[in-house]
């Protein structure tokens, strides 16, 4: 597996008044292909400023932001923070998928419809299976081929981030972006939609989310920890085992947590 995400020496400042307040703080960090990364931080560290910057949504004051891409001629390093806007969205159209804690579905189009857009946005792919194959496999292998032709207020918040996930997803993008995807589900729910994410990176798909939760956390592979805009450690997993797989991680988890402390 090789390098997909470089962030070198990032910074994000906002201005309130005369004084500066850098959200983003001299952050490098790389990702590598097939990874599940977590950002974790208190309210206010910057892991959401920092995710908005990988994602293109808000622009950097400094540093590097580099996507690479693998092909026939060779490794091409993709400078993704100083496209144009436009280049941006062209680019994450079929490179980046985004999943919001509010699921963003349009309510006036169904879930199929939803899920589609991408695929309608992004005209110049070639699928060897149509995008009405593509997208309904992908509602029953997630639970949501029944609820297709419902529009999102049919649906419970769990069926929505769903839809959401499949969205973000269905162009295939290299890496998928999620910023506390389960800050407003219960915990059944949080349950469906982590499995759905453990089980796209098993897959291959890799993951950078935020969150606060530990429990959801200790899913990943590795934990960056952010803190007044700096990244302030890293702890990284072996892969679970046992009767209770995450119990050791927990463990770790809050003694790393602990030592800096949240």
């Amino acid at each position: 597996m090789g390098k997909l995400l470089k962030v070198k020496n990032l910074t994000k400042i906002y201005y309130e008044g005369s004084i500066a307040n850098k959200v983003v703080d001299d952050i490098s960090l790389e990702v590598d292909e097939g990874e599940f990364v977590m950002v974790m931080g208190a309210s206010g560290s910057g892991k959401t400023s920092l995710l908005h910057l990988i994602a293109g949504i808000d622009q950097p004051d400094g540093g590097k932001i580099s996507y690479l891409q693998s092909s026939a001629a060779g490794d091409r390093e993709i400078d993704f923070g100083h496209m144009s806007e436009k280049a941006k969205a062209m680019f994450r159209r079929s490179n980046i998928g985004i999943v919001f804690q509010q699921q963003c579905l349009i309510p006036d189009l169904t879930v199929y419809e939803n899920i589609m857009l991408p695929m309608m946005l992004d005209r110049k792919r070639k699928e060897k299976i149509s995008m009405k194959d593509r997208i309904l496999e992908l509602c029953e292998q997630f639970g949501l081929k029944e609820h297709a032709g419902k529009y999102p207020s049919q649906l419970s918040g769990g069926q929505q981030q769903r839809a959401a996930i499949l969205r973000a997803i269905v162009n295939k993008p290299p890496v998928l972006l999620c910023d506390e995807p389960t800050g407003s589900l219960n915990s059944a729910q949080t349950d469906i939609v982590m499995e759905i994410l453990e089980e796209l990176n098993r897959k291959g798909q890799t993951v950078v989310l935020v969150t606060h939760d530990t429990k959801v956390a200790v899913r990943g592979k590795c934990i960056i920890y952010i803190e007044d805009g700096r990244a302030e450690g890293e702890l990284r997993f072996d892969e679970p085992a046992g009767k209770e797989p995450y119990k050791q991680r927990e463990e770790e988890l809050m003694s790393f947590l602990q030592k800096r402390g949240w």
